[in-house]
């Protein structure tokens, strides 16, 4: 990637793992907010201004959609503008932009398009631009800079046939018999930019006569034996190329090939670079698609009106517009604490957690926005210009956002990864999470200076439930010395992760706040983060209640259940349900 604001040397740490670690909330590890410098906002603003510009020029979102074709020559545009080169420096013809730059460039121009958005996101997420810094200097690096510089257009072939979840890859790599290549064999499935890619990264087991190992493969799909299977559509993001691949002994020369130490998994630099780019992919359209909810809510209840009186005095629509503001803001906080300034390698939980917060949230906000404009938000762009109404494209971005919550895992299984790193950590470490508990916001001696009144008491609440998540992964790591029983707990894993999501956020949207008043740009950010905190509170003590429920074991028998009905066949049910 570049270098301008991702160094990872020597940085103070960041964001809620102090606090986890510690016991008690942190607070001199979120404020002040990690914010970018005058120069690299306005150098940003320019860049992903354009970038929208280009977007809107060229591409027709609804004809996208309806026809899943992008317009003729669109990648070819986005190649010469560097558009997908995003990320890497201009001695490879990239435009060197911030992880948060690239961020905020994806969600700009995923206002106008989702799935024109991701194509540039997935190129510069998990595309070979991305891996390129975990690549040791050495022929394959060399290899990957050329076919950048030269032009690429890639993803990542992680997902197999039998799944994303299983512990290794299905597809093989067999050693030629004279041992300069491997031969790769196998499927992949649902892989972003797979149709239309010339360079694709590749998760495969090295099938070495001496042992088996994971390896990333770097294939060149012009290569014979590489075939496209079938184009994949999806009920949203229509017209993003994700294809089902098929690869029958393609060679790919060994030296093209990353494998690190035993090769037990997939290299944690490749990792690692997955977390930040599965927020360009996933998190960043969900901002997108929040931030126009928002603007499409005003324009519905500033013109309307019922029985006389605007729409917008009503208490409950308030309550409604003011949640879908408040989050938008907390998700733009979320993205900012993970991906702005040097050490981001010492964030990886904060990343791991922000693609659900984002999904979720932005879920949540597409579905408060359809009821918010009723029967106009349920009708297709088509139905409203027949009839000469406003063409707000809510019904698009509600299947766009659902789609979202399945892209780069679905999330579900992300809680149970997100527990289970959580959970590990802990458990190398028996000091971590041992502090006494305490509601005492952290050393800092202006804890809350800058905080009103609504949000100091935000803030103690804080604490408690950063004391309280710490104690309760320190007593799950100390009850299991077995970590695979501890992780065959997926009720709880689900609950452990769902918390370290909503402290994440409520910690983002106060530390941002808190930053804002310091200088002097707060606006509503006071206030956002009260509405933001409020209901995330709900949500943790409602998650803590559940916690509870399943650690004492008194839930109902839902295994007996599953497997009841997963033991009959659908014959059976009907005769039994007569």
């Amino acid at each position: 990637m570049n270098s301008r604001s991702d160094d990872r040397s020597s940085a103070p740490a960041r964001g809620i793992l102090p606090g986890l670690a510690s016991g008690r909330l942190r607070w001199d590890a979120l404020d002040p907010f990690p914010e970018r410098t005058p120069e690299e906002r306005a150098a940003d603003e320019k860049t992903v201004a354009d970038i929208a510009a280009f977007y809107e020029r060229h591409v027709d979102p609804e004809e996208l959609d309806r026809t899943r074709t992008l317009p003729e020559d669109f990648l070819d545009d986005l190649q010469r503008r560097g558009y997908l080169r995003l990320g890497v420096g201009p001695e490879l013809g990239g435009l060197d932009l911030s992880s948060y730059a690239v961020f905020e460039a994806v969600a700009r121009a995923a206002q106008w398009s989702v799935p024109a958005a991701q194509i540039m996101a997935i190129q510069a997420g998990v595309g070979a631009p991305a891996m390129l810094p975990a690549l040791p200097e050495g022929p394959l690096a060399t290899h990957v800079r050329r076919r950048i510089t030269e032009g690429t257009v890639s993803g990542f072939g992680d997902t197999d046939h039998a799944g994303q979840n299983n512990s290794r890859p299905v597809l093989t790599a067999t050693p030629t018999p004279d041992g300069t290549a491997y031969e790769l064999t196998g499927d992949k499935l649902f892989i972003g930019n797979g149709t239309v890619a010339d360079l694709l990264p590749v998760s495969a087991v090295l099938d070495d006569p001496d042992r088996s190992r994971v390896g990333v493969c770097f294939v060149d799909t012009r290569t014979p034996g590489f075939e496209v299977a079938s184009a994949i559509e999806f009920m949203g993001s229509r017209g993003l190329p994700n294809g089902a691949l098929r690869l029958h002994k393609v060679r790919v020369p060994r030296e093209h090939v990353l494998v690190e130490g035993d090769g037990d998994r997939l290299p944690a630099a490749i990792g690692f670079l997955g977390l930040v780019g599965r927020l360009h992919f996933t998190g960043a359209p969900a901002l997108a698609i929040a931030r126009n909810c928002a603007e499409w809510s005003r324009d519905f209840v500033v013109r309307r009106t019922v029985d006389g009186r605007p729409l917008g005095d009503y208490e409950q629509i308030q309550r409604l517009v003011a949640t879908t503001v408040a989050e938008v803001y907390a998700m733009e906080s979320v993205a900012r604490l993970g991906l702005i300034g040097a050490g981001l390698s010492d964030r990886w939980l904060e990343q791991f957690l922000a693609k659900n917060v984002l999904v979720r949230t932005a879920g949540r906000i597409a579905d408060r926005t359809v009821s918010l404009l009723g029967a106009e938000g349920f009708e297709t762009v088509a139905s409203k210009r027949r009839r000469g109404a406003p063409d707000l494209p809510v019904e698009r971005a509600y299947r766009d956002a659902r789609g979202l919550r399945i892209a780069g895992n679905v999330d579900f299984q992300l809680d149970n990864q997100a527990a289970q790193l959580l959970l590990a950590a802990f458990h190398r470490d028996p000091a971590l999470g041992r502090a006494e508990p305490s509601t005492d916001p952290g050393p800092s001696t202006d804890a809350g200076a800058h905080l009103t009144e609504a949000n100091r008491a935000h803030l103690t609440a804080l604490a408690e439930h950063t004391a309280d998540l710490a104690r309760t992964c320190r007593e799950l790591a100390d009850g299991h010395d077995d970590l695979t029983d501890l992780y065959a707990q997926e009720g709880t894993l689900a609950l452990v992760a769902q918390t370290a999501a909503e402290v994440l956020s409520v910690s983002a949207a106060l530390a941002r706040a808190s930053h804002l008043t310091s200088t002097g740009e707060d606006g509503d950010a006071q206030a956002l983060a009260d509405v933001y905190c409020t209901g995330a509170r709900h949500r943790i003590e409602s998650a803590r209640r559940r916690l509870a429920v399943v650690r004492s074991g008194a839930e109902p028998d839902y295994a007996a259940i599953s497997r009841a009905w997963l033991s009959v066949s659908g014959r059976d049910r009907e005769a039994s349900q007569r």
